[in-house]
């Protein structure tokens, strides 16, 4: 399973109707409106690498509102459940 990060440039006109598409659409984990530079940020889940560029490339970036995608493929997670079980078995 890879997970990556998609951070998304919003055209202004479609800021309040993006968030719902976004997580409409299959391989959509989890999104966020953001402050900053971006303004969603879209969790993504996908079985391998093709099936990820195809939801970004063929159906995330053409959608109506994006101005601008950056994606981020996720290397390492930690979890506090993981680290604290780490510690337990003596892991430093």
């Amino acid at each position: 399973m890879i997970t990556a990060f998609l951070l998304i440039n919003a055209e202004r006109e479609h800021l309040g109707s993006l968030g719902p598409r976004l997580a409409a659409c299959p391989g959509v984990v989890e999104v966020y409106t953001t402050t900053g530079e971006v303004d969603f940020i879209a969790k993504l889940a996908v079985a391998d690498l093709e099936e990820l560029a195809a939801l970004v490339h063929d159906r995330l970036a053409d959608m109506d509102g994006i101005a601008a995608t950056s994606t981020h493929l996720a290397m390492r997670r930690y979890r506090p459940e993981e680290i604290s079980a780490a510690y337990d078995l003596g892991v430093d």
